[in-house]
């Protein structure tokens, strides 16, 4: 659920109508300059509107096929590991289906992205639901990076929020222009984070170790070995406590049953999810949505 102090400053991003009950359902990473918003559970109240817009550029990174958006009459669909774009004030709005889509939308001021867009172009770009294949790994890296340092416990520096948002306005760039970059060797930091943006993005699936050692193109046991020694933990044990993680965001949506969220986050025994779940947080499913009541 958004912070109440961070409503305001999401209004002058998205729009002045969305109310922290749109939000419901979301991951809110907010500063004055750039948001990031990640749906959890159920789909964005705001992004559902019709024929709404946003002073903002946006900005979508999509994980699956379920994110739709109509713009003037139109439906265009996203595909996993592209970006839709769309420029301020143009109206739309996001279908809603009964799964709830898998994406990181990024929302940038005008004035910031227009004023790091000037060093590659002399006038603005139009996206009027442009979609562009991810190809530039550094906007993973740096989103990652700005929703750690907005959940940071002490008194987050604003101006270094709003340095990473200026680096991820540049990254956005670069991918949209196709801005040459010297080619990077899979060191065993992006492997890793490769393997998190997967693991994050599609724990709903059957994944084996065997499966996450094959993308990265190394054998099960030295795949193992490096990510251990990066995370601290397993990365089967990393799988199933993003499982979890999702599934207690899930449950406290309240739209979904035990059974359903356990088959959405990847466990195929409903039983085997609430003995981990309690193991976990100390509490079984049905317990837990009773505190949420």
């Amino acid at each position: 659920m958004l912070k109440k102090q961070n409503l305001q400053t999401v209004k002058t991003l998205v729009g002045d109508t969305i109310t922290e009950e749109n939000l419901k359902f979301i991951d809110s990473f907010v500063s004055q300059k750039l948001a990031i918003f990640i749906p959890i559970g159920g789909s964005c109240g705001y992004a559902v509107t019709p024929d709404h817009d946003h002073p903002s550029y946006m900005f979508v990174l999509t994980y699956d096929t379920q994110t739709e958006v109509v713009i003037d009459g139109k439906t265009i669909s996203s595909m996993p590991n592209t970006m839709f774009c769309l420029s301020p004030y143009i109206k739309h709005h996001e279908v809603q289906h009964y799964l709830p889509p898998k994406y990181s939308a990024i929302f940038i001021e005008k004035k910031l992205f227009e004023r790091c867009l000037s060093h590659y172009h002399d006038t603005p770009l139009h996206f009027d639901g442009t979609i562009t294949k991810i190809k530039n790994h550094k906007i993973e890296l740096y989103l990652k990076e700005f929703i750690q340092e907005t959940q940071n416990n002490h008194s987050v520096d604003e101006v270094l929020l709003e340095n990473l948002a200026t680096l991820l306005a540049h990254q956005i760039i670069r991918n949209l222009i196709d801005y040459p970059s010297p080619s990077v060797e899979m060191t065993d930091n992006l492997i890793i984070q490769n393997t998190i943006r997967f693991i994050n993005t599609h724990f709903e699936r059957e994944i084996s170790l065997e499966d996450l050692a094959k993308m990265s193109h190394l054998s099960k046991s030295h795949f193992s070995r490096i990510f251990t020694k990066e995370m601290g933990i397993s990365p089967m044990h990393y799988l199933k406590t993003i499982r979890l993680q999702n599934a207690k965001k899930m449950l406290r949506s309240h739209k979904l049953s035990i059974t359903q969220v356990s088959r959405q986050c990847g466990f195929n025994s409903t039983a085997y999810f609430s003995k981990l779940f309690k193991e976990h947080f100390s509490l079984t499913p049905k317990e837990y949505i009773k505190r949420q009541i």
